[in-house]
């Protein structure tokens, strides 16, 4: 930020700061730069996006200021913004995240919206549902909030990202229906009982050679383990695909997030497993594909 002593404006507005903090994301190539010169001074002033606009001559005192400068310096370090702020928005529902957790993607609301008429069921039956590798909560939190008569069990290897989805669930009153465990990927749950109708779950899938080409924001802030699927990035998928027929009812469904070259790899790891019907892929709001949805046979 520019000293106020040299640069003017002298007294700085909110809208003085959007301008001026969006050109300089710019000049730092920051994506989305004007939206997240919004938010983060939204998050400054404790106040909502629209209302930098509405009160857009009201003058920063130098506190305000001096907080907002550190945000701004996080930002072009290399700190992703939902960390910054504490929170992104998934499924329209606002969710507490921390290093300890993947931001949650858009992407991933493709597999909400794959797995939501699976729960539509007319029969009154309620129906439990697995995820594994919950992270924030994001997945179980959205499909619980749309549908809180059916039993959720949600599982996490790191004992900080359940600790997160936890909180998010109390947040949005679904902590009731959920079952929280830390554990890695079905190795606490009993061998071969066939006690899920629908197992989800967004796995690491990048592969080891591709997390240093990611985004600086990426592969320096979020947590490796959440993204990276080994050599050839089919580590998790392969597992889960391998052992989710031994945890679902006969007619059960396994839904996984996938890479967007993955499609082939994916159903040809489903055909060797020998255990589902034909799988299913949906693209993404991009056309890209993106989630499987494979059933159990008989």
């Amino acid at each position: 930020m520019p000293n106020a002593s040299t640069d003017k404006p002298s007294r700085w507005t909110t809208l003085d700061l959007v301008k001026w903090t969006a050109g300089y994301f710019r000049d730092h190539q920051v994506e989305s730069a004007r939206s997240e010169a919004e938010i983060l001074l939204a998050h400054t002033l404790k106040t909502r996006r629209i209302d930098l606009y509405l009160n857009h001559d009201q003058p920063l005192c130098e506190d305000e200021l001096k907080r907002f400068k550190s945000l701004i310096k996080r930002r072009v370090d290399g700190e992703p913004v939902a960390y910054i702020t504490g929170t992104r928005e998934f499924w329209s529902l606002a969710l507490a995240v921390n290093p300890s957790v993947l931001i949650p993607r858009p992407e991933t609301e493709c597999l909400v919206e794959a797995v939501l008429p699976l729960l539509d069921g007319h029969d009154g039956s309620k129906k439990r549902v697995l995820e594994m590798g919950a992270g924030s909560g994001a997945i179980t939190i959205a499909l619980a909030h749309e549908h809180p008569e059916h039993r959720y069990v949600a599982m996490d290897r790191s004992e900080a990202a359940v600790q997160t989805a936890r909180q998010n669930a109390r947040m949005h009153q679904v902590d009731h229906i959920v079952d929280w465990f830390c554990g890695d990927w079905d190795a606490a749950l009993v061998p071969d009982r066939e006690t899920f109708d629908l197992i989800v779950s967004n796995p690491p899938y990048i592969r080891s050679r591709d997390i240093n080409g990611l985004q600086p924001e990426i592969r320096n802030h979020e947590p490796r383990m959440a993204l990276d699927g080994d050599g050839d990035g089919l580590r998790c998928i392969r597992h889960i695909i391998e052992s989710a027929h031994r945890h679902l009812r006969t007619g059960g469904l396994v839904v996984l997030e996938m890479g967007a070259d993955q499609k082939k790899d994916v159903l040809a790891i489903a055909w060797e497993v020998g255990k589902y019907r034909a799988p299913q892929i949906v693209k993404d709001y991009s056309g890209h594909d993106r989630v499987a949805l494979m059933e159990k046979s008989g």
